[in-house]
């Protein structure tokens, strides 16, 4: 499983320690006053909470950086590039000093919802510029959307499909998936027929067969049929296609009750589990940590015939990927519907930020689609704008993924998880905590024989966080 992103359990003491830390050790501001020796508005953008810090990419950054520069004479761009492991006590150092970045930019719903009450709502300056978001599909804007406000417009996005191995596949005599978006018989429980074929123990016994041997942790298999265990810590983002309600927030719409064990998630939860202890044709969590320390990617070794992952998976794995491969749709779920995860990135701006207006003309600029194919280019991302999408194939998919089916890659876009498993609760960091533990003793066997008790315990735990919150928050 991968490993999973860094939480603030404890964001009041963190802050603290923070600002003590800049205060005590004479650290220097990173972005000094609002303008340059010359004059010109600075419009500093902070990189780290995203992708964007390899020396190729910071590279390229500054090269856009240079661009803009010399096109606008009354503000200079420029980058703070922070490693992701110290981006979030950095980004946090900067604003308890009072001098925070202009934009997060690259940032993920992630940090825009550990940080929820940093940000500004850029509505005003939409507005006022009357700006044109027709060529943003509507839910993709609205994965930036919460509460009402508007935190940013989406730059890219990573969409996310089944990658499945043709020799595999070949082997058994079994089609491969379909590509087109209206088969109704592609659906979560053909999935399982077919990854119960699909996987074999060292005797060469698939999961149908009475005498297959998995071993007590999944050690006699030598072939997956079916792995969904690399979004990290997201159990919400792994049951938002089960068509809950609330999608991907584990909560209603007011965000004071809890609604983990809501029948959907209940029933996505209940198939995860047999998939893994029942049907065992998903790796068990000793299997996954045996991958992850070894450093092998799932799927590139060979071993798994589907793979359900995002398009920034590709950008790690799909290079040097040895052996051939195809995409298909997330299958529908049990009540007919499709609803596939979306990550998607910003450039979000800090409320307490100066030169605001000036960072809305790099935001703009940014999106050009000149500069906004040069930055997909740059990050790996799949262009959010619509017009892009034909320069988007024969410029990044015909070069560097031609196998990738562009049709499979667009189409995903259109069953995004809105509201998103990243998007904003109460207590976000907590909770998310909770979800992680909960996804975790899950691949690890707890409650195996009763997966929907663990489920509604994890249930009471979010609802009592909730409570807590909001006993202060009236």
């Amino acid at each position: 499983m991968k490993s999973q992103k860094p939480f603030h359990l404890l964001s009041v003491l963190l802050a603290l320690s923070m600002i003590l830390a800049a205060c005590g050790t004479g650290t220097k501001s990173t972005s000094g006053s609002t303008d340059t020796p010359s004059g010109k508005a600075k419009v500093v953008l902070f990189v780290g909470m995203s992708t964007g810090t390899t020396p190729e990419q910071t590279a390229a950054e500054e090269e856009l950086a240079a661009k803009f520069n010399a096109a606008h004479p009354n503000i200079e761009m420029s980058f703070v590039f922070v490693p992701y492991e110290e981006a979030k006590q950095r980004f946090l150092t900067m604003l308890a000093s009072g001098d925070p970045p202009q934009l997060a930019c690259p940032v993920g719903n992630e940090g825009i919802s550990a940080n929820f009450d940093t940000w500004a709502d850029i509505t005003p300056f939409i507005e006022a510029d009357n700006y044109d978001l027709s060529d943003f599909p509507s839910s993709l804007v609205d994965l930036q959307r919460y509460s009402g406000k508007l935190f940013g417009l989406p730059l890219g996005v990573f969409p996310s499909m089944i990658f499945y191995n043709k020799d595999i596949f070949d082997a058994a005599g079994i089609a491969y998936p379909t590509t087109d978006f209206n088969d109704k018989t592609w659906t979560m429980d053909k999935l399982r027929e077919i990854a119960m074929q699909l996987t074999l123990d060292k005797n060469g016994k698939n999961a149908t067969d009475p005498a297959f041997n998995p071993g007590q942790d999944g050690e006699n298999v030598v072939q997956w049929g079916y792995d969904d265990s690399y979004d990290g810590s997201d159990l919400n983002g792994t049951l938002t296609m089960w068509d809950a309600e609330n999608k991907g927030r584990p909560t209603t719409a007011d965000y004071k009750t809890a609604v983990v064990n809501s029948p959907e998630w209940t029933y996505g939860f209940t198939w995860l589990s047999n998939g893994v202890w029942k049907d065992q044709f998903m790796a068990p969590l000793a299997v996954t940590q045996a991958r992850d320390s070894a450093g092998t990617l799932p799927f590139t070794d060979g071993k798994t015939a589907m793979f359900y992952g995002h398009t920034w998976w590709s950008a790690e794995a799909l290079p040097d990927l040895n052996i051939p491969y195809g995409v298909a749709p997330l299958p529908y779920n049990n009540k007919g519907t499709r609803i596939e995860r979306i990550d998607a990135d910003t450039c979000a701006m800090p409320a307490a930020a100066k030169n605001q207006e000036q960072a809305w003309e790099v935001v703009k600029w940014l999106l050009e689609p000149d500069q906004l194919i040069d930055y997909v280019k740059i990050m790996g991302y799949v262009p959010a704008r619509i017009s892009l999408q034909e320069r988007y194939k024969t410029e990044v998919i015909a070069v560097d993924y031609p196998a990738l089916d562009t049709g499979v890659l667009f189409g995903a876009m259109n069953y995004p998880d809105v509201p998103n498993h990243e998007s904003w609760v109460p207590e976000y960091s907590q909770i998310r905590s909770i979800l992680a533990s909960t996804y975790e003793s899950l691949y690890a066997g707890t409650n195996k024989d009763d997966p929907k008790a663990l489920l509604d315990s994890t249930n009471a735990e979010v609802q009592a966080v909730l409570d807590q919150y909001w006993a202060t928050h009236k």
